[in-house]
């Protein structure tokens, strides 16, 4: 999987092409979100503050609004963690600041996991 890979440009060329052509709602949303995470940790790894403060955030933003509300929408992965994670990401992209965003543990960055279905 791109993302998990660190491939972060790429995994965004492929989520564009699917999100792009959906209709509005809980799926468009989240792969909006999920891409928009994934170009906040491509900033990131780049040295780039300001994107990966501001694409971090606002795909956070969309992957917590499916999460709490989904309107019937089940996300092909565990979106909890890869939340939880993000949000310890930001933080610390935050407290870094830009003259120390290149000290990122990249420990922190988040794995995609499949949904478990019960």
């Amino acid at each position: 999987m791109l993302f998990n890979r660190r491939q972060f440009f790429e995994c965004h060329e492929v989520l564009e092409d699917l999100w792009r052509p959906l209709p509005p709602g809980p799926e468009k949303q989240f792969l909006q979100g999920l891409l928009q995470v994934g170009v906040g940790f491509h900033h990131l790894l780049n040295n780039n503050y300001a994107g990966a403060k501001n694409l971090l955030g606002a795909g956070l933003d969309k992957l917590e609004s499916v999460e709490a509300n989904p309107q019937g929408y089940t996300p092909p992965i565990s979106l909890s963690p890869i939340i939880k994670t993000s949000q310890k990401a930001l933080q610390t992209v935050l407290e870094l600041g830009t003259e120390r965003l290149n000290e990122f543990p990249e420990a922190l960055m988040p794995v995609i996991q499949p949904q478990v279905k019960p």
